[in-house]
């Protein structure tokens, strides 16, 4: 018993570093990061036997990616790449969601990411057309 608590709490914490380092992009050059947040979190859902339990697992993974995207303090490479395993978890959303929650937590996601990224980008390109359309000014002499 005193092993398996040990173990358990050592996974625990592992998991919930991990998990920060993704949230807050600790070491944003380093991509495993993600990989290794995701495999620990659907390992950890494999243990659980409860089936709400184990929903709220993956669910916890899920949203964690979800507000990482969203955080525009972080680096657009980063977010982008948690957007990419956001992709990755959505036949097991399928699979753990009803039909009408998978649907609205589909397009949630499709929301973010377009204010998130899309929004960006038709500002830098609104903002490039905006100051080439400002009439060139010659300083006097």
């Amino acid at each position: 018993f005193t092993l398996w608590c040990f173990m358990s709490f050592t996974y625990c914490f592992t998991f919930s570093a991990v998990e920060m380092s993704v949230r807050y992009g600790d070491n944003t050059s380093n991509d495993d990061i993600i990989s290794c947040y995701v495999h620990l979190g659907l390992e950890r859902a494999k243990q659980l036997k409860d089936m709400v339990a184990v929903r709220n697992a993956h669910m916890r993974v899920l949203n964690t990616l979800i507000d990482t995207m969203c955080d525009h303090c972080l680096a657009s490479v980063w977010r982008k790449q948690c957007y990419r395993y956001i992709k990755r978890l959505l036949p097991l959303v399928y699979e753990i969601l009803d039909r009408r929650q998978y649907l609205q937590k589909i397009r949630e996601i499709q929301i973010l990411y377009s204010y998130c990224f899309e929004q960006a980008s038709v500002s830098k390109q609104s903002n490039k057309m905006e100051f080439s359309t400002l009439p060139n000014v010659k300083k006097q002499p």
